[in-house]
């Protein structure tokens, strides 16, 4: 079951408090680190979320608070968990969205955050498969400023593809690192 609005409000509270600034992601970048770590060749343990989503600053939060986070943690995980086992595309929560863009660019941000954490496990099986796989929400994060990508940018029709291709690469991700 998805996160009700009151949940995601609670939880923004804490993303969003005074010493974290605009440090820390916000819930669409929550949510893709949070699926980058479902879907991934391994999970993040909850104590380096904390740690990724805070950008290593550690806020002043109340033992309710910190249940909270630990919960929508949970909850997200096994919404996206739940959806791909049932063979069912992943729920992502920019898609109703009115600035739907930057809310895309942030959850690829979350995303690409818990790439890098295990970068070197995301490409053990195989480099090239793993980062055609990857190239939609690469792209999409904006992180990246090479040519090939300045290229990939430039390509307004590539780019509209790419955002309406999340759902489905997030099946083919999950499968290419949990099935045999």
């Amino acid at each position: 079951m998805p996160l009700s609005t009151a949940e995601i409000e609670e939880l923004e509270e804490l993303l969003f408090s005074e010493e974290l600034q605009d440090d820390a992601l916000d819930y669409f970048g929550f949510h893709g680190l949070i699926c980058a770590s479902t879907i991934g060749p391994e999970k993040i343990a909850l104590d380096q979320i904390k740690t990724i989503v805070f950008s290593d600053i550690i806020p002043k939060a109340s033992p309710k608070q910190l249940e909270h986070f630990s919960y929508c943690v949970n909850t997200v995980q096994d919404e996206i968990q739940d959806a791909l086992m049932q063979g069912s595309e992943a729920t992502l929560p920019y898609e109703e969205e009115e600035d739907f863009e930057a809310c895309i660019e942030s959850w690829c941000i979350g995303f690409m955050e818990g790439f890098f954490h295990h970068e070197t496990q995301w490409f053990a099986k195989d480099e090239e498969v793993s980062a055609e796989l990857l190239l939609p929400i690469m792209a999409l994060s904006g992180l990246f400023d090479s040519e090939e990508f300045q290229e990939i940018y430039d390509n307004e029709k590539l780019m509209s593809q790419f955002e309406s291709l999340i759902s489905d690469q997030l099946t083919d991700i999950y499968l290419y690192y949990h099935s045999d």
